[in-house]
């Protein structure tokens, strides 16, 4: 495969290069737009999108990673470990989480391939080195990498620029958070060569106790342009180290001291993750091109430590076979272990796409191929007693997972007449798994992973009518697959079985999309709904296991129907309002639910109907007002944000529940650029959570699925609490 990317490089390469010279020049700008065009819905395309430009994302990012930066585009919901929104932060769209939501970076699929997850402190302060971010919500179009469920975000970075500059970022605020980014473009070096580079590190202490989060980052870009061509060379990075809090609290423990973290041992991890990527655009006429990508992706996690407390001990991981431990001829528990889990994974693949426009008709086609390689395994640090024949460190599983994965598409965007369009997009997508195990002197092996292999076609089609120059209508029908990821299977870092492809089913989606736009100077409005309906879908119990993840399982027929409101409105030169509404009902047709009594022995068994999926609020809104004075120096920021109840599992059971939440920031500003005009100052002070409300926007289940003596179920709420009032103070130079 490697080899025939590069051949395909090199040969478009030559050609552009032979033709260089002879067509007109095409602007820098539109070269390297083509670079990301076969992945990104446009205009003509009824698509349920939206899109952060880059003058947007310098307004609202401050520090806290892409999930807070994403609040501001609908049925979006958001929470972080340590609840400052910098570190381990995620985001929920329509009710799914990220495992479901296809994420890239100038094309390269984000998602891990094995367990599909995102992890955005691994790049945090890539926002600010953002061009665009969109957000397409449902199943959109094609993408790179893994299916897009709940929809998909597309990141593009810095475009490079012919114009020198210089950019320096800075911020302080509440918990020991702090922000520092250094910027630089070359502008045009001699007649081809432009150059970006960033540096940058987020930090914080964490609103809870022992939550502390700390990233270094950089971003590395070099184009050599020519009249009809582009090569570009992207190198990004991060290492993070982080203190762990993933565990949520109990509700007398959320009520009486909220900032409380069940890690108070100094559980920690380590995260480094380095992109790298070659990307080509060539111009074949002013209306086609053909773009090559060829990425490399390194992750490694140094460490990731966790203490097994008290009798648990090696068994937990049947090492020796036995839960004792005999040391001249007396039986022992070996009791607590500190454990350092570890990651090694290689990323390699390529894309190609062809962009066209004949008169009524533009075309998209593409092809995506890579191959992940990722190393698992675990080591004990320290133990109270260890076991004869094993030392400090030493590894007691080891296993790798193997991913393959190739698709192609076709889009084809044809206007029937001056106001009727017709799109169509069809994707053919291949994946497959192999799972390996070390054979350990200590430790047997738990069984077999029988390799695994799925092909999906996911088809879309779709109109979209201008009524006049402001409105539009549109229409979007589709159907999308995926696979299971190695946690939906494994439930745990390693086989904990023999395992068989078909113990899971692959999930399917049919999305419908009718939507409607308006667009003039002062106002755009976009109102959108849609039906989701799925079969098989692949949703969280409520609990969670060691690393976080949720333990999941296959459900029946389950629905996501709402309405999204998306309004930008300027009422004149000094006031402007936005405003981003969801509306749902999120339902699962049939469940049952076992329950057990103490000694997890199973009682009977419950039938629920049209019960309400996990962690899918039926409202979420947000409102935000913004005041420009003194010939614009001077911006008042105010933004509230409302979401309503969530349950934790899928049974409507009032005890396993967060209440619905409410709070306000508040944001002020001041521009200094027509004072200073070389470096362009920029002072903001922002206030969040402003009323001081006590909140959790996310949360798991406590205890077991049993029943007590009484007859009562024995789970409970646990709670992610977000920050009381906060406030983080930023100046920015631009020269």
């Amino acid at each position: 495969m490697r080899k025939l990317i590069i051949a395909i490089i090199f040969q478009i390469a030559i050609i552009g290069s032979l033709s260089a010279q002879i067509d007109t020049s095409t602007s820098n700008k539109q070269l390297q737009e083509f670079l990301v065009a076969g992945i990104r819905a446009n205009d003509k395309q009824p698509i349920t999108v939206c899109s952060l430009k880059r003058e947007q994302i310098a307004k609202l990012y401050y520090g806290a990673d892409i999930p807070t930066l994403l609040q501001s585009t609908p049925s979006l919901n958001t929470y972080s470990d340590n609840g400052t929104g910098i570190g381990y932060s995620y985001f929920r769209l329509r009710g799914m989480d990220q495992t479901r939501i296809n994420t890239t970076v100038n094309g390269i699929p984000v998602n891990d391939p094995e367990n599909q997850g995102v992890f955005f402190n691994n790049f945090a302060d890539l926002a600010s080195s953002a061009e665009e971010i969109q957000v397409q919500r449902g199943i959109g179009t094609s993408s790179n990498g893994s299916a897009a469920f709940g929809g998909s975000v597309a990141i593009q970075t810095r475009s490079l620029s012919q114009t020198a500059s210089s950019g320096l970022m800075m911020g302080f605020g509440s918990f020991g958070s702090s922000r520092l980014s250094a910027e630089l473009q070359t502008g045009l070096l001699g007649k081809h060569v432009m150059v970006y580079a960033r540096l940058g590190q987020v930090k914080t202490n964490g609103y809870r106790n022992n939550s502390g989060a700390q990233v270094q980052s950089y971003q590395f870009s070099i184009g050599y342009q020519q009249k009809k061509s582009f090569l570009k060379f992207n190198f990004i990075g991060a290492n993070a180290a982080s203190h762990l809090a993933y565990v949520g609290i109990d509700k007398a423990t959320f009520d009486a001291a909220p900032k409380t973290n069940p890690f108070t041992n100094d559980e920690a991890d380590a995260f480094q993750q380095y992109f790298n990527q070659m990307q080509y655009t060539y111009q074949l006429r002013p209306k086609q091109s053909i773009n090559v990508s060829l990425y490399l992706v390194k992750s490694q996690a140094p460490r990731f430590q966790y203490l097994f407390q008290g009798g648990l001990g090696f068994d937990y991981f049947n090492m020796l076979n036995s839960p004792f431990i005999v040391n001249n001829g007396d039986t022992t528990l070996p009791n607590s272990f500190l454990s350092s889990y570890r990651l090694d994974q290689t990323f390699i693949g390529g894309y190609a796409t062809y962009n066209a426009s004949f008169g009524k008709l533009d075309i998209n086609a593409g092809i995506h191929m890579n191959h992940f390689k990722s190393k698992h395994f675990m080591e004990v640090n320290w133990a109270d007693v260890l076991p004869v024949g094993i030392g400090p460190n030493h590894q007691v599983y080891l296993n790798t997972g193997y991913k393959k994965e190739q698709s192609v598409f076709l889009k084809l965007n044809y206007e029937l007449n001056s106001s009727l369009s017709l799109f169509t997009d069809i994707q053919l997508r291949r994946t497959n798994f192999r799972y390996t195990e070390k054979t350990m002197e200590f430790r047997p092996s738990y069984g077999s992973v029988e390799p695994m292999n799925w092909l999906f076609v996911n088809p879309r089609i779709g109109l979209k009518y201008i009524l006049n120059k402001e409105q539009s209508l549109y229409a979007m029908a589709g159907m999308s697959s995926r696979e299971p990821t190695r946690f939906d299977y494994f439930q745990d870092d390693y086989a904990t079985h023999e395992i068989k492809q078909n113990e899971i089913n692959p999930e399917q989606l049919v999305d419908i999309e009718l939507g409607y736009s308006y667009q003039s100077p002062a106002l755009y409005a976009k109102l959108n709904l849609f039906a989701m309906e799925f079969q098989n879908q692949i949703v969280g119990t409520g609990t969670y296991n060691n690393f976080g993840y949720p333990i999941t399982g296959n459900i029946g027929r389950s629905s996501r129907r709402g309405i999204e409101l998306d309004v930008q409105g300027k009422v004149n030169s000094h006031f402007s309002f936005a405003l981003n509404s969801a509306l749902s009902n999120n339902t699962v047709a049939h469940l049952s639910q076992t329950f057990y009594d103490a000694s997890f022995n199973p009682i009977f068994v419950k039938e629920f109907k049209n019960s309400p999926l996990a962690l899918s609020p039926r409202l979420i809104q947000q409102v935000s007002f913004q005041s420009f004075c003194f010939k614009n120096v001077l911006a008042i920021a105010i933004t509230g944000r409302m979401v309503s109840k969530q349950y934790l599992d899928n049974t409507a059971w009032e005890d396993l529940s967060l209440p619905a939440f409410h709070y306000i920031d508040a944001m002020l500003g001041i521009n200094l650029a027509k004072y200073f005009k070389s470096s362009s100052p920029l002072i903001s002070f922002r206030v969040n959570n402003v009323l001081n409300q006590k909140y959790a926007s996310a949360g798991s289940v406590g205890g077991y699925n049993t029943l007590n003596s009484q007859g009562l179920r024995e789970q409970y709420s646990l709670y992610f609490p977000n920050a009381n009032r906060n406030f983080f103070l930023s100046l920015s130079f631009k020269f």
